[in-house]
């Protein structure tokens, strides 16, 4: 009897096997650490520039949820992506194109409650 060749699929390669190196988001320096970032303040300097970018993009957002017909007048929503094209060009420039955003299956993972549909049922007239 022949042996199933999907077994071979299933075995690690040599190039599997050996450890990954990372590149640090902010500095870009390696790392064998299974995180993001080489250390506390490459970390801490990354989350407050995401702190200080997202401050702007949450009032503009809020607004664009909350109040329509003010956002419709200021074309928010543009707004914002224009905002976030900006901040991008800025990764570009400064950070070698490295992204300057948390990965959004982290941010869901960490709060599973986003991934939940909520519905209405109207019952009656």
């Amino acid at each position: 009897m022949r042996d199933d060749p999907s077994e071979e699929r299933h075995q690690p390669s040599a190039a599997s096997m050996t450890p990954r190196v990372h590149a640090c988001l902010e500095c870009e320096s390696e790392t064998q650490k299974t995180g993001d970032f080489c250390c506390d303040a490459c970390r801490a300097v990354f989350n407050n520039r995401r702190k200080a970018r997202g401050a702007e993009i949450y009032d503009l957002y809020m607004a664009h949820r909350f109040q329509r017909n003010l956002a419709t007048q200021l074309k928010l929503m543009s707004r914002i992506n224009r905002l976030a094209s900006i901040y991008r060009e800025e990764d570009r420039a400064m950070r070698n194109g490295r992204r300057s955003w948390r990965r959004p299956q982290d941010v869901l993972e960490e709060r599973p409650y986003l991934r939940s549909i909520a519905t209405r049922i109207r019952s009656g007239r």
